[in-house]
């Protein structure tokens, strides 16, 4: 019996047909969204082991639960970035240099303001990948990664909301 060979099919790439100088835009704004995602997982962190007040269990259950979202969400910022042919850039230096988030306080122990702080950040990171992914119709792979980040991002900023009244 004879077996016949198959010739594969030529694989196209993603962003084949784009630009480099595009491609290193978008990885610069994966990079800059990875540092804020960073950012926020250490600032849920930090909320969640302060927290104190008569909502401690509710809310210190919940920024354990952003923080690992955040996470998640900055493994899939990375990712992605150096699915593109970049570099991911997460140490402690480039988050430090490039997060886009407000600062975090760091001796806040009340409730209240813990939600209010990590609210007004997760906010900002949604903002922050609502505008990365304007004008990337030609690259809706990276354009799916910050939607899906947008639309985590906004039901656990709606969850801490939710504590707020």
């Amino acid at each position: 019996m004879a077996t016949a060979t198959m010739t594969p099919a030529k694989v196209e790439r993603p962003l084949e047909n784009v630009k480099p100088a595009k491609k290193r835009d978008i990885v610069a704004d994966l990079n800059a969204a990875l540092a804020s995602h960073i950012d926020l997982a250490i600032a849920a962190k930090q909320a969640h082991w302060n927290v104190r007040g008569p909502n401690f269990h509710g809310l210190h259950e919940l920024f354990d639960q952003v923080a690992e979202a955040a996470r998640a969400y900055a493994d899939d910022l990375a990712e992605r970035a150096v699915a593109l042919g970049g570099i991911a850039q997460g140490t402690v230096e480039d988050v430090s240099r490039a997060s886009a988030l407000p600062k975090m306080p760091n001796s806040e122990q009340r409730w209240e303001p813990l939600v209010k702080a990590v609210h007004a950040r997760l906010v900002a990171a949604s903002a922050q990948a609502r505008e990365s992914s304007e004008g990337l119709d030609d690259d809706m792979a990276t354009q799916d990664v910050y939607v899906e980040v947008m639309r985590g991002l906004d039901k656990w900023a709606w969850m801490l909301e939710a504590h707020l009244g």
